[in-house]
């Protein structure tokens, strides 16, 4: 039987996939979501769904810890909100061949990190074993 926290992991994964889906398909009218469309349709094309897909899979842990921090005082839903928002605010699609996430604004002044390249999000290690997946 699988954990609690593989079944969120998984849970976080569809709603990123779906996320990443509607806002290829769906596009509001808004000339931004009109050129995210693109952008992630240039993707699909350039890389194909499956090979996209592992890469939204591999967004989960990065989601999922964006959210611990604001779930308490989110009023909106995780799915169709928070997940759809969090892919707008911190991916970058310019490389069709290799979305990233955007790193986080790096403080200014002597603790600043030294974080000067985008963070490439890999495929999840989990997988189910043949237990869980059964």
């Amino acid at each position: 039987m699988p954990t609690d926290s593989l079944v969120s992991a998984l849970e976080t994964a569809a709603c990123l996939w779906e996320a990443v889906l509607t806002l290829r398909d769906h596009p509001s009218s808004d000339p931004d979501a009109v050129a995210l469309a693109l952008a992630i349709r240039e993707t699909c094309n350039a890389v194909g769904a499956a090979d996209l897909r592992l890469t939204v899979v591999g967004w989960a842990n990065a989601v999922e810890a964006a959210w611990s921090v604001v779930a308490d005082t989110y009023d909106l839903c995780f799915d169709w909100d928070f997940v759809p928002g969090w892919i707008v605010d911190h991916i970058d699609w310019s490389d069709p061949t290799h979305p990233t996430i955007r790193p986080e604004p790096v403080p200014e002044g002597p603790d600043r990190a030294a974080i000067d390249e985008p963070v490439t999000a890999q495929p999840p290690a989990w997988r189910l074993s043949a237990d869980e997946g059964n």
